[in-house]
């Protein structure tokens, strides 16, 4: 009697310490490629400007490298892509490694230039992170620059997603635009119970007995299928509301000087047990409250802002520390 106590404690010790993700092995740290997509949208006629989207850009591009820079991570690559302003086109242009010259007006030529470029820089060790705020339809579509017509390009989320396919690494989207959670891939790994819910769909899942498989791209966006929203973080200054949460989360904070480089950011609030993952980062950004706008939109009686992330059980090492 005494032996079988043993190994049922054993057992359910085993149990808990799987749930508890023991098993997930850090991988080895190479580089880290950041591509930040932002369009302000005042040079078209079929769609609001925003004041948030450009400040959500350039804001992640100095967050994420500071958390490079603390983490076992190599070198660190940013990439900017924005629309800003009444001009049609743009002349800037960056070198992804040797790759290049890439134009950084975004509009879907040049993203697809972009992830085409990386797919020749990176390795399986790499990290590769591509962020957009802007505008998005219900129907998973992104409105990208103008190129001369005056109005925005219509692009599927689904598109860059195939792009990155091609991209060597662990791959991180991040979508701060309406309607986005309709852009999360369907895998093995989860059923949304936000975007639908189907008992009988959800009891499925839960009993299939095939295996579960990491995503080649994980996914975090701001909302389900719903709207997502800007938020006032001081006079003139305003960010989207999942994107400053995320900020926050990689110790980032405000109010702050105009000069971005000259920032010392926190230790970021998203580590544990000296990792940032996929679903610590997610974790702290669904809870993360700071002001009476989060904790609207955020409430179940609120507008209905819910952040998703697709993986299901699975996570995805970004930093170790």
């Amino acid at each position: 009697m005494k032996r079988a106590v043993h190994v049922l404690t054993a057992l359910l010790l085993l149990i808990v310490l799987t749930g508890c993700e023991v098993f997930l092995q850090a991988p080895e740290q190479g580089n880290v490629y950041a591509i930040l997509i932002a369009l302000d949208y005042k040079n078209t006629t079929d769609q609001a400007s925003l004041d948030g989207t450009l400040g959500d850009a350039r804001e992640l591009k100095y967050a994420l490298k500071a958390v490079a820079d603390k983490s076992k991570a190599n070198a660190y690559h940013s990439y900017l892509f924005i629309q800003e302003g009444l001009g049609h086109s743009t002349s800037d242009v960056v070198q992804i490694g040797d790759q290049g010259p890439v134009n950084t007006y975004p509009s879907s030529t040049n993203l697809l230039a972009a992830f085409q470029a990386l797919g020749h820089v990176t390795t399986a060790k790499d990290l590769i992170i591509v962020t957009y705020s802007g505008h998005g339809a219900e129907n998973g579509e992104l409105a990208l620059a103008d190129t001369g017509t005056g109005t925005t390009e219509k692009f599927a989320a689904s598109k860059i997603l195939d792009a990155l396919q091609n991209v060597p690494g662990r791959k991180l989207m991040i979508l701060d635009t309406c309607y986005s959670g309709v852009s999360i891939p369907d895998s093995g790994a989860s059923h949304s119970t936000l975007t639908d819910n189907n008992i009988s769909k959800w009891y499925s899942k839960y009993w299939d007995s095939s295996s579960y498989k990491k995503p080649d791209v994980f996914v975090m966006t701001a909302s389900t299928n719903t709207l997502s929203y800007e938020q006032a973080i001081t006079n003139g200054h305003s960010h989207g509301v999942f994107t400053n949460a995320l900020l926050n989360g990689l110790g980032w904070t405000h109010p702050h000087t105009n000069d971005l480089e000259t920032i010392a950011p926190a230790p970021p609030a998203a580590i544990k047990n000296s990792i940032m993952s996929v679903d610590t980062l997610y974790e702290y950004v669904k809870e993360y409250k700071s002001s009476d706008t989060w904790l609207s939109i955020f409430s179940p009686s609120g507008r209905g802002q819910h952040p998703m992330v697709s993986g299901g059980s699975l996570d995805m090492i970004l930093f170790t520390f």
